[in-house]
């Protein structure tokens, strides 16, 4: 068995807002303190760390390392750097598992870190040297977190692909994106997040939420991706900074009583990169067969909104009830930070189950290159 004993996560910071003088590597570390001075956690104690963080241009050598040793950890600490875009922050929690079960750990923290404010514009002409004509800068913001290299195209217009193909309409598109948005504000008015946040130079609570959010005004929007599309700006995820790590112990670990959940099972589901959006529904179907419950034997489902076409078509084919698929909103309002994001949504569900005295929970993400992955947790 591995307990997740507690859970923190930093707020959402827009892009270029109250986090964007925060590196990456800094905003894991202000996770990696907080969850240590909430658990009274020995850093010598700790077997090894997993930080996810997808854009890693210019940021430094093994950036797990790095926050680790910021954050005052021992230097004997094992870290290891996961990428795998959106997906990095909850395969390193998967694999932080796996290291506990396999006998190779018994403590570890795992999560991920992400400054979307800080990702770098690169020049891939200069090495060789430029001696006539204009240099083209990349965006590493968009080319390393949100970008499929294997289809040459963004993330946004493959997922305008799925709402043609399963007939999700602008509509429901905008519908669910201002749900989101006053769920994302309700769950901070009312405190919600509060027990899962630490604060960061000054930032205390998600800076992403747009609570005057209609159908009307969204769907004055124009599309981003095609001209005749229907993802626009308002119905896909904001682009934000944070981090979110969670301590994770095998079973008979003394010093950590009472925790959050167990972490039963985890699923993963590849398929061809063009339909990434339709694999994190692949992962909780088989996620569930494998541990024999029906849809309606969660209590909560956290999924990352990537993009709300795709929250639409997910629970429609699985049959979720909309009421505990992300029911204090999601990465449309709050914002994703790509390799943040599964460690993030790890906290809120584990916060939330704690809290709300619920059985079971499913968080996923898709992963960009035509993943899933989602997690089983209970309590």
């Amino acid at each position: 068995m591995v307990y997740l004993v507690d859970a923190v996560r930093t707020p959402h910071g827009a892009l270029l807002g109250g986090l964007s003088e925060v590196g990456a590597v800094e905003l894991g570390a202000a996770a990696l303190d907080g969850l240590r001075a909430r658990t009274d956690l020995d850093p010598a104690g700790i077997d090894w760390v997993g930080l996810g963080e997808a854009i890693q241009a210019g940021v430094g050598q093994v950036p797990a390392r790095q926050a680790v040793l910021e954050a005052g950890f021992d230097a004997g600490t094992e870290a290891t750097t996961v990428n795998e875009a959106s997906g990095s922050g909850l395969r390193a929690i998967a694999l932080a598992v796996d290291r506990i079960e396999s006998g190779r750990a018994s403590v570890a923290v795992a999560g991920g870190m992400e400054s979307m404010s800080n990702a770098p514009h690169v020049s891939r002409e200069h090495r060789r040297g430029k001696r006539l004509g204009d240099s083209r800068l990349v965006d590493t913001l968009v080319y390393d977190a949100l970008w499929d290299v294997t289809r040459d195209a963004h993330m946004g217009e493959l997922t305008e692909a799925l709402a043609e193909r399963f007939d999700v309409s602008r509509e429901a598109q905008d519908a669910y994106a201002a749900e989101s948005n006053r769920r994302a504000a309700a769950a901070i008015d009312g405190g919600r997040f509060d027990a899962e946040l630490v604060a960061v130079e000054g930032v205390t609570e998600d800076e992403g939420p747009r609570p005057d959010s209609t159908v009307e005004s969204l769907g004055e929007l124009p599309p981003a991706f095609a001209e005749d599309g229907t993802i626009t700006a308002g119905n896909a995820s904001s682009l934000s900074d944070g981090a979110g790590c969670a301590l994770l112990v095998g079973d008979g670990v003394e010093g950590f009583d009472d925790p959050l959940a167990e972490v039963v099972d985890y699923a993963l589901a590849y398929r061809d990169p063009e339909w990434f959006g339709i694999a994190v529904g692949n992962a909780v179907e088989a996620l569930l067969d494998r541990n024999g419950l029906a849809v309606d034997d969660v209590d909560s489902y956290e999924l990352n909104e990537a993009f709300a076409a795709q929250m639409v078509h997910v629970r429609e084919r699985l049959g979720i009830p909309p009421e505990i698929q992300n029911p204090d909103g999601g990465a449309v309002a709050l914002g994703h930070p790509i390799g943040a994001s599964g460690g993030i949504l790890t906290t809120t569900l584990a916060h939330r189950m704690d809290r709300e005295d619920h059985t079971r929970g499913v968080v996923g993400m898709s992963i960009g290159g035509g993943g899933g992955i989602a997690m089983l947790l209970e309590r």
